[in-house]
């Protein structure tokens, strides 16, 4: 995959450029304040950094899906119809990892990072965890036994964070019915929102089916307020990587940074 995506990925990247310069100016015209200066460098980096980690994880993960994959004597052709399948799969088995990582203390650990933002923009979305990929492939070990190619697990899940690129953001509104069946930017708003109402809600990925059928749906009724119910942490983005892990390693009875969820556990956030 990655010969087939590299010789586009500089015209990905100029892509998404011009989706972030368009929400500036659109958040500066309307006078939104979706953008501070420090912050977004911040999540610039982050993104440099998790882009490095991708090539160092890559080869285990697929070692993983690989080894699980020949340990079952299932196999599924590949076709159109087995891809589709795969990426329902994908996205139910995200969901999953989603919740648990907002209730689980380790996988809080690496899922902090994420909630920081104390801003919804584009650039958010890319805050993510440098060593994340250590983790995520372990929860897609069932979709790998039930005999579904690797490769499709793999493309489902860079199509579905490719997908929540687009979810973060104030610059698109409800959508209607569509919020029924998708995620959607207001459907993510709520999930990176730390007002009471919307902690634990909204883990879906591209469907918010999930969320409707195990009740942690909440649509956006109030304005959001994100980041941390610690509110905010730092722009160093060392600090904003590894909080989560020296939190995680704090006795039980120090206090820690609570932020994006209501698990039942000393570390982790939003509570």
């Amino acid at each position: 995959m990655r010969h087939q995506v590299g010789p586009y990925r500089i015209y990905i990247l100029l892509f998404l450029l011009i989706l972030v310069t368009a929400e500036i100016i659109w958040s500066w015209k309307k006078e939104r304040g979706a953008y501070e200066v420090k912050e977004t460098l911040a999540n610039l980096t982050v993104f440099a950094g998790f882009q490095f980690s991708k090539y160092l994880f890559a080869g285990y993960q697929l070692a993983i899906l690989g080894v699980f994959s020949g340990l079952t004597p299932l196999k599924f052709p590949h076709n159109g119809w087995v891809f589709l399948l795969t990426f329902i799969t994908a996205d139910f088995i995200y969901y999953w990892f989603h919740r648990i990582s907002h209730s689980w203390k380790p996988l809080w650990a690496f899922h902090l990072i994420h909630h920081s933002a104390m801003h919804m923009n584009l650039t958010a979305a890319y805050r993510l965890n440098w060593f994340s990929a250590i983790v995520s492939p372990l929860f897609f070990i069932p979709a790998a036994l039930l005999g579904m190619p690797s490769d499709f697990i793999v493309i489902s899940y860079v199509f579905n964070l490719a997908y929540q690129f687009f979810m973060h953001t104030e610059a698109v509104g409800k959508l209607g019915v569509i919020e029924k069946v998708m995620d959607t930017p207001s459907s993510h708003r709520v999930h990176h929102g730390s007002n009471p109402i919307y902690i634990d809600k909204n883990f879906g990925g591209v469907l918010i089916l999930w969320d409707r059928l195990f009740k942690t749906y909440q649509p956006e009724t109030e304005p959001v307020k994100y980041g941390l119910t610690t509110g905010f942490l730092s722009h160093n983005p060392f600090k904003l990587v590894f909080q989560g892990f020296m939190d995680w390693f704090k006795p039980v009875s120090s206090p820690v940074s609570k932020g994006n969820s209501t698990p039942h556990l000393e570390a982790s956030p939003r509570k």
